[in-house]
C-alpha cells in the first residue's frame, strides 16, 4: 500500500478489501436489500453494496486490472457500470443496450478491465432506478508509484458522496421517526446525505494546521448540488478525473454524474461547516440544521 493510499479516508463508510496479484486487484461486492440509518431516528429500506449505501470505496492504481465480482442477492436482476473509465463494450455493465449480461437473482458476474485513467469515479447499477435506491459507490484510481510527485500527495484525501432521498412524511418542517421505503423516482427529495448520513449524524473530516487536504465530491443524484467550505478557499484539482488549471474558488456546482476534486492548505483553525448552499438541502425534511452538512475539524 502506497503512502497516498494510506491517507485516503471515507467518513462513515468502508474502504474495500481486495486480493492482489500480478498487476490486478480483485474486489467482491454483494448486492442486498439493507436498512440504512441516515439519522439516529430515521432508517431507510434501501439497496446497498456490502451492506451499505453508498458502497465501499474501491482503490486501484493506474494500469492495474480491476476484477470486480458482483453477487446479486436481490429478487430482481442487476448490473454494475463503472462510470468514467473506458473499457471493452462487453464489460460496460449496461445490459439493456450492450453485450454485458444481466446478473440475475442468486448469480454472480465478474467485470474485468484495465484502469487506464487516474481520477475519481463511480460504480453504480444501471437497472431501473436501483441507483436512486442506493446502488452506487466510489472508485479512485491513483497514479503508479513511480509517477507520483511526493509533494503532490495530500495529508488527507477524503471522499464525500452526495445522495438525496424522498421519504414519506406527513408534514414538512418536522421529522417523524421510523423506518421508511424511499420513493425510487425521487422527484421531490426531502432528505439529503453525505456518505449515507444526514447532519448531525455525519462524521467530521479532521486535519491539522499546515496540512494539505483533498476532498473528492461525487454527485449521483437527479440534480445539481452546490458545495461550500466555510473559512477556506480551495483549488479545483480535477473534474471527472481530468486535471484543471487549479483556479481558486470557494463554492462549486456539481452536476449529476460529476466528480470534483478540490485541494487546500489547512490554515484557519476551528470547526468549519462543509455543506450544500441550498437551504432545503441543509435540512431534514425542512428541519435545520440537517441534511447535506458535515464539518472540517482541526485537531
Amino acid at each position: 500500500m502506497t503512502v497516498w493510499e494510506e491517507r485516503m479516508s471515507i467518513p462513515d463508510l468502508a474502504i474495500a478489501k481486495y486480493q492482489q496479484g500480478q498487476n490486478f486487484r480483485y474486489f467482491k461486492l454483494t448486492v442486498d436489500k439493507i436498512k440504512q440509518p441516515i439519522l439516529s431516528d430515521i432508517t431507510i429500506d434501501a439497496y446497498g453494496f456490502n451492506q451499505s449505501t453508498p458502497g465501499p470505496l474501491l482503490v486501484i492504481k493506474h494500469g492495474e486490472w480491476l476484477f470486480l465480482e458482483v453477487e446479486n442477492n436481490l429478487d430482481e436482476p442487476t448490473a454494475v457500470h463503472v462510470h468514467g473509465i473506458p473499457k471493452p463494450n462487453s464489460q460496460d455493465g449496461a445490459p439493456d443496450i450492450e453485450p454485458t449480461p444481466k446478473i440475475n437473482p442468486g448469480e454472480s458476474y465478474t467485470y474485468k478491465f484495465q484502469a487506464l485513467r487516474t481520477g475519481t469515479f463511480f460504480y453504480h447499477s444501471t437497472m431501473g432506478f436501483q441507483a436512486n435506491l442506493g446502488l452506487l459507490g466510489p472508485l479512485v484510481v491513483l497514479p503508479q508509484d513511480g509517477y507520483i510527485d511526493p509533494t503532490s500527495i495530500p495529508s488527507h484525501d477524503y471522499v464525500q458522496i452526495i445522495q438525496q432521498w424522498q421519504i414519506d412524511q406527513p408534514d414538512t418542517g418536522k421529522v417523524y421517526p421510523g423506518t421508511y421505503k424511499p420513493d425510487k423516482f425521487c422527484n421531490n427529495p426531502n432528505f439529503f446525505t453525505l456518505n449515507g448520513k444526514s447532519f448531525p449524524y455525519t462524521t467530521p473530516m479532521y486535519t491539522s494546521y499546515g496540512e494539505k487536504v483533498r476532498i473528492r465530491f461525487l454527485n449521483k443524484t437527479n440534480g445539481n448540488h452546490t458545495m461550500h467550505i466555510h473559512g477556506h478557499n480551495f483549488q479545483i484539482a480535477e473534474i471527472d478525473g481530468f486535471p484543471r488549471d487549479r483556479l481558486y474558488d470557494d463554492t462549486i456546482i456539481i452536476g449529476s454524474g460529476k466528480r470534483y476534486d478540490i485541494e487546500f492548505i489547512a490554515n484557519n483553525p476551528g470547526v468549519w461547516p462543509v455543506n450544500g448552499t441550498r437551504m432545503f438541502h441543509k435540512s431534514n425534511n425542512g428541519v435545520t440544521p440537517g441534511g447535506m452538512v458535515t464539518r472540517l475539524k482541526y485537531r
